[in-house]
């Protein structure tokens, strides 16, 4: 979408029909439907996270191409996990098993991808609904994480994708609570655990530390180092 590659848009389309080819289609599951975690023969769960994603890069491909199909596919992961795994308090729980079991494990990335998701169906459909719906997960998000301080309970690059979708929120909403957070946890993150001798970010107390760990800590600045008029393409 940046920069017009086609390679890129055909890579993309190809990864949505791999999510897609996903799709549960076993009537006799608990909660039929819905993205399975993983394509191994052993996985029987159905994921916060392979279904809002999913349908996030569906609405990203409908913006670019103005085909139907993929705002349909993406209305369909949506209602199917806002259906099963959205909380009454708007935030939403980890996977379901096919008996129909919920793993209701509350991680960060899981309430900013459906933020997004909301956001980008308020521009693709004009409707003021999913707006609000956006919002009120937003709201719930950080009390839960930010006011409740649960926020440094979850990893790093969870909270990227958090916190890069809250800024899609605000590119529509133009308030800036979500981006002062952003930096207020970035600005923590530096001062409390990053190595001045190397650079590095350390959240293991052994003093190990991740190249997605480092990757999630630098995206952070750089993105906060983005011009609003950038944040629209987020997510």
């Amino acid at each position: 979408m940046q920069t017009g590659d086609s390679a890129a848009l055909a890579r993309a389309k190809e990864i949505f029909d791999l999510v897609r080819s996903g799709w549960d289609t076993d009537s006799a599951h608990a909660a039929p439907g819905g993205v399975f975690w993983t394509q191994a023969n052993w996985s029987q769960d159905r994921n916060t996270v392979s279904n809002m994603p999913g349908a996030q890069l569906a609405l990203r491909l409908h913006q670019i191409t103005g085909e139907d199909g993929y705002l349909d596919w993406a209305r369909r992961f949506y209602d199917w996990t806002n259906t099963y795994l959205q909380s009454p308090g708007a935030l939403y729980w980890d996977h379901l098993d096919l008996k129909g079991t919920v793993e209701k494990t509350i991680w960060s990335y899981n309430q900013g991808v459906p933020v997004g998701v909301n956001v980008l169906l308020y521009k693709a459909t004009h409707d003021r609904t999913y707006l609000r719906r956006a919002e009120r997960i937003a709201q719930a998000a950080y009390a839960y994480y930010v006011t409740q301080g649960r926020l440094f309970t979850q990893p790093v690059y969870f909270n990227s994708i958090f916190f890069k979708n809250l800024l899609l929120l605000e590119s529509v909403t133009g308030d800036g609570t979500y981006h002062q957070a952003m930096a207020d946890y970035a600005d923590e993150l530096w001062s409390t655990m990053r190595d001045p001798g190397t650079g590095l970010v350390h959240f293991d107390s052994s003093g190990g530390t991740e190249a997605i760990q480092q990757a999630a800590f630098a995206q952070l600045y750089a993105v906060l180092a983005w011009p609003r008029e950038l944040w629209p393409t987020l997510y």
